[in-house]
């Protein structure tokens, strides 16, 4: 911030905020701490002087490159559903009760999941441009269902029923813990020997699907030890999997069924992964660096351990169905 004299006599306070220059001229000098203070208020003026539309179009734009192609399309999903009398509101006129009565009329027609969603958005998208909003509301509460979990077992038949089939690769990849956006980018030239490196991802985009050249998170980068019999069906086939990620979860709907297995989605087997390495002894941390998690979403300490190699190595085993 620069406090200058102008020629005029009077002086003019400047202040650069996110590549954006404010300047305010002023009949006296003023202090350090006044000239802050009305910059600070002419700054948090014209933030808040949007509609929540005009906001929320902001938003999305200056979130562009940092946000996740999946997660703008949620963005959007939850931005087309809004109430009509909530776009052209001014950001700072948006209080407590036009926030809880947002909610509730929300919450009529749409899951408690969505509703956190909606809630989580319209605070982002204020407070961004208002960040002197402290509104806030009451949420439906949401329901604790504990999502199903295939066994092993169900595991192996899943395989040896698709064995046959072009989903039979991205299933046995899936479990291990291989991502369906990640399986779908693979290409033979990711395969060295056993080793299978996981370096970019398959994202649904605005229309269709786009390839990006990294994939979902920095720990996401990985390399996965594959079974001997799996790597010769990839070298067999001549691909890994050629398909669109949305293919997998159909062929599930009409297999499980048959098998009598209870539905569970193809990210569900990277559950299946975690879950498994523990029953195996597998530690949080291998756990965690074997399947690209970044976050600690791990809450025991499992004994048996052993290096990052062995566990590579172990793996070979332990996943040969």
């Amino acid at each position: 911030m620069t406090i200058d004299k102008r020629p005029s006599g009077k002086y003019r306070v400047r202040h650069t905020e996110n590549g954006r220059t404010y300047s305010l001229t002023l009949p006296f000098k003023p202090s350090t701490k006044e000239a802050y203070e009305l910059i600070r208020a002419k700054i948090d003026h014209k933030r808040a002087d949007k509609t929540f539309n005009e906001a929320y179009k902001d938003y999305i734009e200056v979130k562009s490159n940092v946000l996740s192609p999946s997660t703008i399309r949620g963005y959007e999903s939850i931005y087309r559903n809004l109430p009509s009398w909530l776009l052209p509101l001014d950001i700072a006129e948006i209080d407590d009760y036009t926030l809880q009565k947002l909610i509730n009329g929300y919450a009529k027609e749409h899951s408690a999941k969505s509703t956190h969603n909606l809630y989580s958005l319209v605070l982002s998208v204020i407070r961004l441009f208002y960040p002197d909003s402290t509104i806030r509301a009451t949420l439906p509460q949401k329901a604790h269902t504990e999502p199903y979990t295939p066994s092993r077992e169900d595991v192996k038949k899943l395989l040896d029923a698709s064995k046959q089939t072009e989903y039979y690769v991205p299933l046995y990849l899936a479990s291990l813990s291989c991502r369906c956006s990640e399986i779908c980018a693979l290409t033979l030239d990711d395969l060295h020997g056993d080793q299978l490196t996981i370096n970019k991802a398959l994202v649904r985009a605005d229309k269709g699907y786009v390839l990006k050249d990294t994939p979902k998170t920095d720990a996401s980068y990985r390399t996965i030890t594959l079974p001997r019999d799996l790597v010769k069906r990839i070298k067999k086939q001549g691909y890994i999997y050629n398909g669109y990620p949305q293919n997998i979860d159909k062929y599930l709907r009409r297999t499980l069924p048959k098998l009598d297995i209870q539905f569970f989605s193809v990210h569900k087997l990277r559950h299946f992964f975690c879950s498994y390495c523990h029953d195996l002894g597998y530690t949080d941390a291998q756990i965690k660096k074997l399947g690209g998690w970044d976050s600690d979403v791990f809450r025991k300490v499992y004994r048996h351990a052993m290096s990052e190699d062995e566990a590579r190595k172990q793996i070979k085993k332990d996943f040969n169905f």
